[in-house]
């Protein structure tokens, strides 16, 4: 009889053993499948990267209005530089609710921009932040359906010390180093528009051997202000994959953040912002 009950008792502790955690890795959900609708369930953040004064005249109830400008360096050479200070900028977001598990959702003006929301969701990414969308600031009317929906109160969050993704962001030593060689396979993607390409770019430089291609930023982002799969066709056929290293560069780091910000959510994770852009290079 002991026996049996000896037996009965260690089939119970077997069947209560804590099993080995799986881990699931979500794929970041594509531009093409996201409303509105479905973020705002999300309970998210909302930052608006919109000028004041478009701000004021109309914006998403308990929406927060900040500028690229406010993250970054106030060197006139370079301006695209993000704060040396990363803890600072954190404990700036958690005075306005904002951690690295945090669902944002980014407003801005879209193509009718400079790319400003894409760049506010580029620094997010730098330091760590999990869940960042970019959306036109238009959709605040499918946002707010519900105009009894009550806003909730923006809440502290404790500080926090930021994880930095190092590979969004080359600095200029780093840069120049990667263009002038041959044996990697690095793709310069000027992200300007023609027009400003035509009249300077660095392709003009003897050392740089990388090949330096033109699409523009816009190029990246659907109607919606999220980034679109379609532009991956045409990256493709620039002969520009998955497993380039693709270095990314604008006059200030703007636009070209926005970019980088897009060919990450897409899964091409060995894109760079030189955040310092034309204006630091000459």
């Amino acid at each position: 009889m002991k026996k049996i009950l000896f037996l009965a008792a260690v089939m119970m502790l077997s069947a209560c053993q804590v099993k080995p955690t799986k881990v699931t890795v979500e794929e970041p959900l594509m531009g093409e499948n996201i409303t509105a609708e479905h973020l705002m369930k999300q309970n998210p953040v909302i930052l608006d990267a919109r000028p004041a004064f478009e701000f004021n005249l109309a914006h998403v109830p308990g929406s927060i209005n900040v500028r690229w400008e406010d993250f970054s360096q106030q060197n006139p050479r370079a301006r695209g530089l993000l704060q040396a200070d990363l803890f600072a900028l954190a404990r700036r977001l958690s005075l306005v609710g904002v951690d690295p598990e945090t669902p944002i959702v980014v407003l801005g003006k879209g193509a009718q921009g400079t790319g400003e929301e894409g760049r506010i969701a580029w620094t997010l990414k730098v330091l760590g932040v999990k869940s960042v969308y970019t959306l036109l600031h238009t959709s605040y009317r499918e946002m707010n359906t519900n105009p009894n929906r009550e806003v909730p109160p923006v809440k502290n969050k404790p500080y926090w010390k930021p994880q930095v993704a190092e590979g969004l962001s080359v600095d200029v030593k780093v840069f120049k180093a990667d263009v002038s060689q041959e044996l990697r396979p690095v793709v310069v993607l000027d992200v300007r528009s023609s027009q400003e390409f035509t009249l300077r770019n660095i392709s003009t430089e003897k050392f740089v051997k990388a090949p330096v291609i033109n699409i523009e930023w816009r190029e990246f982002f659907g109607e919606k202000g999220l980034p679109t799969k379609k532009i991956e066709r045409l990256l493709y056929e620039k002969n520009i994959t998955k497993d380039n290293r693709i270095l990314v560069l604008s006059n200030h780091g703007v636009r070209s953040g926005a970019v980088v910000y897009a060919l990450n959510y897409l899964g091409y994770k060995n894109a760079a912002n030189f955040a310092g852009g034309y204006e630091q290079w000459k």
